[in-house]
């Protein structure tokens, strides 16, 4: 599974680094302990040895009689394996504890070994002196048992380390992080209508502020250079009206002319019309930049919703006779919402016009209006093709037109859902791409309904 928050990532890594070096640790420690405990094993059998020698020079001993080679050693050490052969390899003595087998070689060594005897694991060692050859040795199930005792706590304790190296990180991580989480929750508020805003820089001098002053100074180059695209614009649409209007004068003029032949009155019609167009772009870019620049004259007054939508009912039905599309509309009897009637006007005649260009010839245009909470929400729907994936992602943009050939008949230009957003933001609302599929698409327009207060 992975993880996606950088908190989890750290956590896991500060568990895993910290989990393989206490592994590591821990395979080091029994590797050492069980070298020690080895040779203090080693260093017993070895003492012993001497220590048999020893009293072997300083008592005669029977060695027919147990008790007598017994007594040459320590009695605490009685449960030893002993086996002892003169210089002819005859057997003086072994331990009852052997069985009366021939465990140990005869040749005596100065290094001391393991082997497993009846599923036991004997360290021993075959010393001579004088005459006398001994082997002595130990069982290592003791070594084994502190050993086993040691890796048991220690297994049982890992985990418990780990989870406590696992809420630290997570805790260290949780406080790291929090400044950045504090950041973006502030850039997220920062939008391209209020691209004054700044995030607040931290008092200590470190990455978190420098990282803030780098966006923060990123957002002072964006407002600049989006205030000097929303200046341009506005200046341009300025500029660009009194020609274009002196312009369809004088094509209107010219069109008056008496005699004139059908090719020029055809071609100077085609003017007028490119000259609208182009004073309906120019209108509309206008308008976009001053709901940018958050300059937008606003008169709120109740309007109703419905009423508006009568209104608009006849210039629907125009617009719709060409493809013969049928509006249907499923009403409530009043939505009242605060607000400029001729901009909302406007907003809802978009979305209208939207739904009769692009529609199928013979299909059908549904308005319907109701109540969700406190707001008040219009529904254009229409049949028609569709919206794949990457138009739905791009329906809102400037200029955009899902079937640019489609947009060309009809005279589309890919600023009315924008405009029409635009006003629903400007009264508190907005406007949602709510379905699509080859079979219907509906857009809504979602304002606030009038409350006390509201109303100035």
């Amino acid at each position: 599974m992975k993880v996606k928050t950088l908190r989890g990532r750290v956590t896991l890594w500060s568990a895993g680094v910290v989990t393989a070096a206490l592994i590591l640790f821990g395979a080091v420690a029994a590797w050492n302990l069980r070298a020690e405990l080895t040779e203090n094993l080693d260093d017993e059998i070895t003492t012993e040895a001497h220590d048999f020698f020893t009293a072997l020079q300083q008592e005669p001993v029977d060695w027919q009689n147990p008790r007598s080679v017994e007594a040459l050693f320590d009695q605490s050490k009685r449960f030893h394996y002993v086996e002892i052969n003169d210089a002819a390899g005859r057997l003086l003595y072994r331990s009852a504890n052997l069985k009366n087998e021939e465990v140990f070689p005869n040749q005596p060594g100065t290094q001391l070994h393991n082997l497993v005897w009846r599923d036991l694991t004997l360290r021993f060692g075959v010393f001579a002196a004088g005459g006398i050859t001994l082997a002595l040795g130990k069982d290592t199930e003791e070594t084994n048992e502190v050993l086993g005792q040691l890796v048991s706590a220690y297994l049982l304790a890992l985990p418990l380390v780990v989870l406590a190296v696992g809420l630290g990180s997570w805790w260290i991580a949780h406080r790291a992080v929090a400044p950045v989480r504090a950041i973006a929750a502030q850039a997220e508020k920062i939008s391209a209508s209020d691209l004054h805003q700044r995030i607040g820089a931290s008092a200590s001098p470190d990455e978190i502020k420098h990282l803030t002053l780098v966006l923060n100074a990123m957002f002072e180059r964006l407002q600049n250079s989006f205030e000097q695209v929303t200046r341009f614009t506005s200046d341009a649409s300025h500029e660009l009206k009194t020609p274009l209007a002196l312009m369809r004068a004088e094509v209107e003029t010219a069109l008056e002319t008496p005699g004139l032949g059908s090719q020029p009155r055809e071609l100077l019609s085609n003017l007028i019309e490119q000259c609208t167009q182009l004073s309906q772009i120019v209108d509309g870019l206008l308008f976009l930049s001053r709901a940018d620049d958050r300059s937008l004259a606003i008169e709120r007054k109740p309007v109703d919703l419905v009423a508006l939508v009568h209104d608009l009912a006849e210039d629907a039905e125009i617009l719709a006779e060409p493809g013969k599309l049928e509006l249907q509309s499923e009403l409530a009897a009043e939505l009242v919402v605060p607000g400029d009637r001729l901009l909302l006007a406007r907003a809802v005649m978009n979305l209208i016009d939207n739904g009769i260009k692009y529609n199928e010839p013979g299909g059908s245009v549904l308005l319907s209006a109701s109540m969700n909470g406190k707001n008040a929400s219009l529904r254009v729907r229409n049949t028609g093709p569709g919206l794949t994936p990457e138009q739905r992602e791009r329906v809102f943009d400037r200029f955009y037109r899902s079937d640019p050939a489609h947009g060309k008949e009809t005279g589309g230009h890919g600023l009315g859902l924008s405009i029409a957003r635009e006003i629903a933001r400007a009264h508190g609302g907005d406007v949602h791409l709510v379905h699509s599929d080859s079979d219907w698409t509906e857009f809504s327009i979602v304002l606030p309904v009038v409350s006390p207060g509201m109303i100035g």
